[in-house]
């Protein structure tokens, strides 16, 4: 070998390291610029979980504050129908009582038709046993009216 073969097997491996390092560099400088934009979209992806951490927290107690709600109403709702049925059943009974009541009115006023015909019978001079078959009562109730009526009429 020459002694010039050896300065340049030097200046080509110099070179070689020159271009090899500028490539290096080059894809270094590269590298950096992109771990600064994830290192960026990491901190904007952090902010994001952040408020979608706030939000959900947010609306986990909006949540219980309306199921908490829910349950209230359904808690008064459930003793208003327990109201609401004891009332029913209060007013069934009325209703019951004054059923009987009205039955035990309409049997009386059925009698009292019978008295009030026996009357009338007895003002146009209708004898006992006229009153008795038409009015079907018994005789000792129409000697009663009929001396009512006397008694009225006199008076």
């Amino acid at each position: 070998m020459s002694l010039l073969a050896v300065p340049m097997v030097a200046v080509l491996a110099l070179f070689l390291v020159l271009f090899i390092s500028s490539i290096l560099f080059f894809y270094m400088s590269r590298l950096k610029n992109k771990i600064k934009i994830l290192n960026m979209e990491i901190q904007s992806i952090s902010l994001q979980v952040n408020e979608l951490t706030a939000s959900n927290h947010k609306m986990q107690q909006a949540y219980q504050v309306m199921a908490d709600n829910n349950e209230q109403l359904t808690t008064e709702n459930i003793q208003v129908s327990k109201q609401l049925e004891h009332r029913i059943k209060l007013l069934q009974q009325q209703q019951v009582e004054q059923q009987q009541l009205l039955t035990q009115w309409q049997e009386s006023q059925g009698q009292d038709k019978f008295y009030s015909r026996a009357f009338k019978l007895a003002e146009k001079g209708a004898d006992i046993e006229e009153i008795i078959s038409e009015c079907e009562l018994p005789r000792a109730e129409v000697e009663m009216l009929l001396s009512v009526y006397q008694q009225r009429v006199r008076s």
